[in-house]
């Protein structure tokens, strides 16, 4: 008998089987976070999962 990898869904918290999980991308493709499916559909309705961000975002001192 085969255990079942058993994760919860950080967005609705129900506790689902790993392979019906799907990772989100954000808005450059990059993998964002691991939901269950029925939130991946909620959270890619907009083409990526978050905020959409660019290089000025980033902050990065000058004595890095």
């Amino acid at each position: 008998m085969e255990e079942k990898d058993m994760r919860i869904c950080p967005v609705c918290g129900k506790e689902v089987e790993r392979n019906d999980m799907n990772f989100t991308r954000d808005c450059h493709g990059i993998t964002f976070r691991l939901v269950c499916n029925d939130c991946w559909e909620k959270l890619m309705e907009k083409g990526y999962d978050g905020e959409y961000y660019s290089e000025a975002d980033e902050c990065i001192d000058e004595d890095y």
